[in-house]
């Protein structure tokens, strides 16, 4: 895999679980009758979703002895 498309595939799920989210709070909102906050809501956790997904993994600090 090439950089780049690493870093599409890292942008097209964090969009996906924006999108997700959205649709959600949408849903939620016809039920809770209050579209504004729940689509609000359902943004932040799709963001913190995708985040999650695409963060970079912390290296190991192991110092290996020969």
């Amino acid at each position: 895999m090439s950089k780049k498309s690493k870093k599409s595939h890292k942008r097209d799920t964090y969009v996906l679980c924006v999108t997700v989210g959205l649709i959600i709070g949408v849903g939620f909102g016809a039920i809770l009758d209050n579209i504004l906050i729940t689509c609000s809501i359902g943004v932040l956790a799709g963001t913190s979703a995708g985040y999650y997904f695409t963060k970079p993994k912390p290296h190991s600090k192991k110092t290996y002895s020969r």
